[in-house]
Formats: structure tokens, C-alpha cells, sequence
């Protein structure tokens, strides 16, 4: 598979991964890795709500990236403006 945002640059480049978010395909260029902390774990059949000791790591595409960093600094203005 090459990644989805080379091709439109008529470029083939392997993935290293895929957006957790749109799917697509991306290269190491073109991956943008995150830690995402884990907040809950099961404890028998009980739903405990709880930081854990470790991050989980993502990939998103750059696009996907932009949309979320624009999405929460709308967030945080209250919405207005956005």
C-alpha cells in the first residue's frame, strides 16, 4: 500500500500506518504520531474511570491533524468565531 497524500503528488511511498481517524494511508513523512492516555479499564464486570500508567500511540494524517488542532482551538474560544 502507498500512502494516500505521496499519491496525489503522483509520489508511491510505503505506509508505516494508517490515520486513526480517516483511515487513509500514510508514510513516515506524512504520519503524525500522538500518546493518547487510556482513562478506563474493566476490573471484572465494573467500569473503573482511571489514568493509566502508560500512553496509547496513534497515527493521524496531516490533514486529519489540522482538523483537530483547528477544531480545538474553536473548542476553546466557546465556539464563536469558527
Amino acid at each position: 500500500m502507498h500512502c494516500f497524500d505521496c499519491a496525489e503528488h503522483n509520489v508511491e511511498r510505503p505506509v508505516v500506518g494508517t490515520c486513526m481517524d480517516c483511515g487513509a494511508g500514510v508514510c513516515a513523512e506524512h504520519a503524525r504520531p500522538e500518546r493518547r492516555p487510556v482513562t478506563c479499564r474493566v476490573v471484572g464486570l465494573t467500569v473503573v474511570n482511571q489514568p493509566a500508567r502508560v500512553a496509547a500511540r496513534i497515527l493521524r494524517c496531516a490533514s486529519c491533524t489540522q482538523v483537530r488542532t483547528t477544531v480545538a482551538a474553536c473548542e476553546k474560544q466557546g465556539g464563536r468565531n469558527c
